[in-house]
């Protein structure tokens, strides 16, 4: 592979957290291992969440879709390594996690540092491989102490 521009190597260093997104609706279960996620709002508490247009879960994102935003702390590469391999139509992201529900049904993993359960507000899509959630906080809590887990990328064209 041929180095990097330098606007694709300095897009690389912006910082980002790591985070499982898991939802379940209209009986479809998903979960995945999501990065570029950013705070943008305070009232209605908001976030934007860019997910490949390709990946499962985008079935179930039309508005008003519930889902959580598991936040990753630095211990966690157990959980990573589980989301992070994706997985096929049909397959339970589940399976062998440790899975519990908030009062509306939304399962997030008891076992991250803390998870924001979201309501989508809009799907946009801005360009060819990611769309970008718009989604309001509706709930959620920390679970535990430590310190999230913060990815910094070699280059801005691949994860």
């Amino acid at each position: 592979m041929a180095e990097a521009t330098p606007e694709m190597q300095v897009l690389g260093r912006v910082p980002s957290g790591l985070y499982i997104v898991t939802a379940e609706n209209g009986g479809q279960k998903a979960g995945f291992l999501a990065s570029w996620v950013v705070q943008a709002g305070f009232m209605p508490p908001a976030i934007t969440l860019a997910v490949k247009q390709d990946r499962p879960i985008m079935r179930q994102m039309a508005r008003g879709a519930l889902f959580a935003l598991n936040i990753l702390g630095q211990a966690d590469k157990a959980i990573m390594g589980r989301f992070a391999r994706g997985f096929e139509i049909g397959q339970d992201p589940f399976e062998g996690s440790n899975i519990e529900r908030t009062v509306n049904n939304t399962p997030f993993l008891p076992d991250a540092l803390g998870f924001m359960e979201c309501r989508v507000l809009r799907v946009m899509e801005p360009s060819t491989e990611h769309n970008v959630i718009s989604a309001e906080i509706i709930g959620g809590r920390m679970l535990k102490e430590g310190e999230p887990w913060v990815h910094v990328r070699k280059s801005g064209e691949r994860y």
